[in-house]
């Protein structure tokens, strides 16, 4: 039995919405676009015109990478043929006038070098897409994961749409310019949370350097990491587990970031920098505000002062249960949030003793995640009504009847038989 939504400080009642007044991060920093998210929940801890549309630029790889792993996830090791078509390249000016599809390389781009006719595992691809931002891999993940580049890149805008990125439309699986080519920070956050749910995606965005293997065209190489909060020099911050740099003339410096301390991850994206600098050292304040937050606790339930009742038939009185603790919630000033508390009632039969266990709360965060969970117990005896016990017992004995209606026939059968053989006896000798 399943019982919510009325108001909680009375003694019948049974619990509802507790309301948490939305928090956020107070954090001056200089990126004109930026969002902080936590990873785990997608709070949003810190927002700044995160849902205006602009250009991604190469943090758009993340979003190929997350797309082209639910289609192949389990093919990491599956041999990919480059085709002459997601290698090809031409002048930026010759591409951007239009007789080029978006998805066309361009000269001087970011890349992983890879040739015409070149077989490499596709984890490999993986790879050289997010450690050093390889255009050409983005292409050829497209056309391997759903046979040509427009199809995946219509089947990637509809799939980031089922997950909550309402203002993206991308053109092509790199982020090379494009006029249709735009989405927003909040939008990244998204599908970056979504794509960092798989660990082979954690552990390439986190890699400093990649092995290339060796290939039929290729001897092996080493890819080298494009982020610079990963590596040792004037940006390497220790917390940071990934993600994605971008940067074009029209979308300026971008940068998608994560960083993980004491259990806590959040992703951090900051898009139109002027600079390297600004874009790192945003990232950097957002996960240093974050990182000093101190959690604080936040008294749901009171084990004296809270009671649950319910209404049981055949009872003298309705159930009155409470806790044998109180319920707290502890969480991050910057996310308080809403959290719903559900009472679900056990399957009673009376009579109820005090003290027995009668059901348990469920405490759910705004996103249906469950946060705690705590057992309630009856504060009194319950006992049934004169009406309700003998409505049992006949309810018992009819059971019983029924569960041996075979034995019973046969009983009355044999009663039958022998009176009939006593009476045909009895005319016999009269």
């Amino acid at each position: 039995m399943f019982r919510s939504f009325l108001c909680i400080f009375s003694v019948f009642s049974v619990v509802g919405i507790v309301d948490l007044l939305a928090g956020s991060l107070k954090c001056d920093i200089t990126a004109p676009i930026a969002i902080l998210i936590n990873a785990e929940n997608g709070n949003v801890l810190y927002e700044k015109n995160a849902r205006i549309k602009t250009y991604p630029a190469s943090t758009t790889k993340v979003a190929t990478a997350l797309y082209g792993l639910k289609l192949k996830n389990q093919s990491l090791h599956n041999l990919v043929q480059v085709s002459h078509n997601s290698v090809a390249a031409v002048s930026p000016s010759i591409r951007r006038s239009g007789k080029h599809p978006s998805y066309r390389l361009e000269f001087g781009g970011s890349h992983m070098s890879l040739k015409a006719g070149e077989i490499l595992d596709f984890k490999s691809l993986i790879y050289g897409l997010m450690v050093c931002s390889g255009n050409d891999a983005a292409n050829a993940i497209a056309e391997y994961t759903s046979g040509s580049i427009p199809n995946f890149i219509q089947g990637m805008n509809n799939y980031l749409r089922e997950i909550g990125c309402q203002n993206t439309n991308f053109t092509n699986p790199h982020g090379l310019p494009d006029p249709e080519h735009m989405t927003t920070a909040y939008d990244l956050a998204l599908m970056t949370r979504e794509a960092m749910k798989s660990p082979f995606f954690c552990d390439v965005v986190k890699s400093v350097r990649y092995s290339r293997p060796r290939t039929n065209k290729q001897e092996e190489s080493i890819l080298v990491q494009s982020n610079a909060l990963l590596k040792q020099g004037k940006f390497y911050y220790p917390y940071a587990i990934g993600v994605k740099t971008g940067y074009t003339v029209a979308a300026g410096s971008n940068l998608i970031a994560a960083a993980e301390k004491d259990g806590r991850r959040v992703i951090a994206v900051v898009l139109n920098c002027e600079d390297m600098n600004q874009r790192y050292r945003s990232c950097i304040s957002l996960f240093d505000t974050a990182f000093n937050e101190i959690k604080v606790k936040r008294r749901l339930f009171s084990k004296d002062h809270d009671f649950f009742s319910t209404s049981i038939e055949g009872g003298l009185q309705p159930v009155l249960s409470g806790l044998i603790r109180d319920i707290e919630f502890e969480y991050y000033p910057s996310e308080e949030v809403g959290v719903v508390a559900d009472i679900y009632w056990d399957a009673l039969d009376l009579p109820i003793t005090s003290g027995q266990k009668v059901g348990h709360i469920i405490v759910k965060d705004q996103n249906q995640k469950q946060i705690l969970k705590e057992s309630i117990y009856s504060k009194r005896e319950v006992n049934p009504t004169f009406s309700y016990k003998s409505k049992k017992i006949m309810n018992q004995m009819m059971m019983i009847l029924n569960q041996n209606k075979t034995y019973i026939a046969f009983l009355l059968g044999v009663i039958i038989l022998v009176l009939t053989f006593f009476q045909l006896g009895k005319r016999k000798i009269s």
